[in-house]
């Protein structure tokens, strides 16, 4: 016995080591964003430098306002009011069967001059599945959103921000460049529409990615919030833009 345990003192520092210097995962925790995002992310140093939750602007007052989630008829309508009210356009990424069902939804997005992205086609968890679960998703929702839109997606985000070093890969290999953001609305810690407007208002930086959602959850306090957050934005000199606008102001 005492024979065994000499020898696991030994094998686990020498597994451990080998661990660390392969590197090949980290895990990075994130603080909740809201209730659908996960705590967890897989992602390697390499794999950090492929991943946009921000854009050097130069200190131009740039920042995108993205939504994910929709289409919705709930939600989705109120927003493209907002937006419309405030002149300014927004990015949003579209889960694949819910475009099928509202395809009006995206219409007006395009008519706006918003952009749709992929959001993939059902909403899983990209972290579990197959090499061609993830292609699948990706795949299907591409051909949704050049069906309705007749645009071609160019940005890719991975629902409740779980994947894993592949799932960028796949969406590389597509011609996606995979967004994540800087700050997301809804949060645990912001019970009102006030609390989750002030929250992102004092986070306010020059090529912010802002997340926001336009379906799948009881989505109210999230319109109400947004006309709080886009007034003080404009009112501290930032300007919102599309995600491709904001990465065309990317300095070099």
């Amino acid at each position: 016995m005492k024979s065994i345990k000499r020898s696991l003192y030994v094998i686990i520092p020498i597994l451990l080591l080998f661990l660390l210097q392969s590197q090949l995962y980290r895990l990075h925790y994130f603080f909740r964003e809201d209730s659908e995002i996960s705590r967890v992310i897989y992602k390697t140093d390499s794999l950090n430098e492929r991943l946009i939750t921000r854009v050097d602007t130069n200190g131009q007052k740039l920042v995108a306002l993205t939504f994910d989630d929709g289409p919705d008829p709930l939600y989705t309508p109120a927003i493209l009011e907002i937006l419309k009210n405030y002149q300014l356009q927004a990015t949003f990424f579209v889960v694949g069967e819910n475009a099928q069902a509202y395809p009006e939804l995206l219409i007006r997005m395009i008519e706006a001059g918003h952009e749709v992205e992929n959001h993939t086609y059902t909403h899983p968890d990209l972290s579990r599945a197959s090499h061609l679960k993830i292609e699948a998703e990706i795949e299907r929702n591409d051909q949704v959103i050049y069906k309705i839109t007749g645009t071609k997606a160019q940005f890719f985000r991975p629902p409740k921000k779980l994947f894993r070093r592949e799932t960028i890969a796949i969406a590389e290999a597509k011609g996606y460049k995979t967004v994540l953001w800087s700050i997301c609305v809804e949060n645990s810690r912001a019970a009102t529409p006030l609390k989750m407007a002030k929250r992102v208002i004092k986070s306010a930086k020059p090529g912010m990615i802002i997340l926001a959602h336009d379906g799948r959850l009881n989505r109210n306090k999230t319109v109400a919030a947004l006309p709080l957050i886009i007034k003080e934005y404009q009112k501290l000199g930032y300007r919102f833009v599309t995600l491709e606008e904001l990465l065309n102001h990317k300095a070099e």
